[in-house]
Formats: structure tokens, C-alpha cells, sequence
């Protein structure tokens, strides 16, 4: 049987035990990423529909030209083993940007791009985070411009734009 309790460590769904306070290059698993983002809702939980950190790192990278694209597409990517917390509670959480940092780094290793974020992904992000807010969060001004995908469809898409950016 299994080990249920691992410590320090969760289990992806691909199987891998990931150890969030020591993780290896070994232990990031881009299926993993986007299983995770895929089924994490944005705002954390509190929208109307359920609009997904994956299919919102897809649109900050549809935003960004190509030399940013990698960079948007993964800017969010620790939050698969760390989770989507809101930045209210973020801010208040001493070693959590320190987490934060370190385990972006290591992702930024295994899948070659710049980190920390520049500029022009942050305020991306940033627009795309206000255009959520008017689109989804004010509900009596949703519009049907805006299109939340089921978590299956999401995680295909960053799959897809993943692959197309790192071919094997």
C-alpha cells in the first residue's frame, strides 16, 4: 500500500511525491502544472462560474508577444503545488513569497525561461486580473464575451500552448 503521509511532500497527480519546502527539478511535471491550474478556480472559489488559473495563464500568454510567452503561460505555475491563495491572504503569510520564489525559480530552470517576471508579464497580469474582476466578478455585468472552459478543456489548451512554445 501507498504511503498516505509523506512528509513535507504532496502527491501530484501524475503520481510524484513533492517534497513544496525541498523540490527538485525531478519532481516539476508540466502535466502536473496544468492538471492543478486546470482544476484551481480563480478568486479563490468566490465567482459566479468557475473560471480556472489555467485558463487564465493561457490569456495572459495569448497577450504578450513571443518573447514573453513561456514567462505568462508558467507565471502562475508554483501555485499548482502551493494552491491559488488570494494575494489578501498571501501578503500575510511570512515565508510564503519566499516559498513562492524559490520553487519559481526552479521552474523557470527546468523549462528555460527568465525569472523573475518582467515587466510586461506582471502587468499583464495585472490587466488581465482587473478584466477578470469587471467580467466575472461584478455579476451583474457579466457578459457572454467571456467564455469560462470546464477544467478538461483548460488543461488541453495550456497543454497545447505549452507544447508549441517548448517542442520536444
Amino acid at each position: 500500500m501507498e504511503n498516505l503521509i509523506t512528509p513535507n511532500c504532496i502527491r501530484t497527480n501524475s503520481g510524484i511525491y513533492f517534497n513544496v519546502f525541498e523540490p527538485t527539478l525531478e519532481m516539476i511535471c508540466i502535466e502536473d502544472i496544468a492538471h492543478s491550474l486546470s482544476n484551481q478556480c480563480r478568486f479563490g472559489g468566490h465567482l459566479p462560474k468557475f473560471y480556472s488559473v489555467a485558463q487564465h495563464c493561457v490569456m495572459c500568454c495569448s497577450l504578450v508577444p513571443p518573447q514573453y510567452k513561456l514567462q505568462a503561460l508558467l507565471h502562475d505555475a508554483s501555485e499548482a503545488y502551493l494552491l491559488d491563495i488570494p494575494t489578501p491572504i498571501k501578503n500575510r503569510l511570512d515565508n510564503y513569497k519566499g516559498i513562492e520564489n524559490s520553487l519559481m525559480i526552479l521552474i523557470s530552470q527546468k523549462f528555460g525561461f527568465k525569472y523573475p517576471l518582467e515587466t510586461y508579464v506582471k502587468e499583464v497580469d495585472v490587466f488581465m486580473l482587473r478584466f477578470e474582476w469587471d467580467e466575472l466578478m461584478m455579476q451583474d455585468q457579466l457578459t457572454k464575451k467571456f467564455i469560462c472552459q470546464a477544467p478538461e478543456y483548460a488543461k488541453h489548451d495550456f497543454l497545447e500552448k505549452f507544447n508549441e512554445l517548448v517542442p520536444l
